[in-house]
């Protein structure tokens, strides 16, 4: 088995490598898409079964990731322009060929080698010298006969990649109804935070403007200078739907990070301790919703509870 190079360095200002993705599992294509940006590289492999393994590796970080969260940061990071991709597909070795040196060749290939039909024979006949008893006999016959292919070959490769095929694939993605319902739902926990902040003086949206920011590599389209995701008196507002367990791990990722940094600080004490009871108390009072979207966890551990 060795890797054979379909595509080479397809920029990712071009490629939709989710639409790629799903165009390779629809043809039943056993091999990797690789992609690589600055600091950063993945690889997605389709084996046999249709099954997908990914790994990704940032450089700058040190992080290496694999499983589901790891392939839909692949699938966000991809999106950068100035990216290159691979396409490689996993094929056989050289196709084998059988060589079998009989003295009654028609008769062994019959016996030996069933429905191969061969590709060459070599016959070298018997030179007459004008005597018939004293003529050499005829040299073995050669014959090399090529395997058949397999029957569920893989259809002829490079693949035709287009715009349209490129529409039809659609992320996986909540409903109108539920993509608005997380986005309010967040918009609320961010404002009682921002309100509380305000009766110390502090600037919630600068802090979490700079939290965004720092974890802009891991969450590329909470980066400021997208403006795919915007925070405004007290709501959230997104350019463009994301994968919801994504947009709901950068949002407390960068939550995260802002509380650390208040509690850390002995003067904001009280302040620090007065938004951590706003978070619980809106846990407790909308847990139903937090279920939904698989907040409520992630909130108790950020919380310490």
């Amino acid at each position: 088995m060795k890797d054979h190079s379909i595509h080479k360095n397809l920029d990712t200002s071009f490629v939709n490598v989710s639409a790629l993705v799903r165009y390779l599992r629809r043809r039943q294509f056993v091999g990797s898409v690789r992609v690589e940006l600055s600091g950063y590289e993945a690889e997605i492999h389709l084996d046999e079964n249709n099954a997908l393994r990914v790994r990704e590796f940032d450089r700058i970080t040190g992080r290496v990731g694999e499983g589901e969260e790891a392939l839909q940061r692949i699938l966000i990071r991809s999106r950068e322009p100035g990216g290159i991709v691979n396409v490689f597909q996993t094929v056989e070795s050289e196709e084998k060929i059988v060589e079998v040196i009989t003295e009654k060749p028609a008769e062994k290939v019959s016996n030996t080698i069933q429905n191969i039909k061969p590709t060459a024979v070599l016959t070298v006949a018997a030179p007459t010298n004008g005597t018939n008893g004293n003529a050499p006999k005829p040299e073995p016959q050669k014959i090399v006969a090529e395997l058949p292919k397999p029957k569920n070959a893989l259809p002829t490769l490079p693949l035709d990649f287009t715009n349209k095929v490129e529409s039809k694939a659609k992320q996986n993605a909540l409903s109108t109804d539920d993509w608005e319902l997380l986005l309010n739902l967040t918009s609320e926990l961010l404002s009682n935070i921002d309100k509380t902040l305000k009766t110390a003086n502090l600037d919630f949206s600068a802090a979490f403007t700079k939290a965004r920011t720092e974890i802009s590599g891991d969450y590329p389209f909470i980066n400021p200078e997208t403006k795919i995701f915007n925070y405004k008196d007290g709501k959230i507002s997104m350019r463009e739907q994301q994968n919801a367990k994504l947009f709901t791990a950068s949002v407390l990722e960068a939550l995260r990070r802002l509380l650390d940094k208040l509690g850390a600080n002995p003067k904001f004490t009280d302040v620090h301790r007065a938004a951590i009871q706003k978070i619980l108390m809106l846990v407790h009072h909308r847990r139903a919703f937090y279920d939904k979207f698989s907040m409520t966890k992630p909130l108790e551990k950020l919380l310490g509870v």
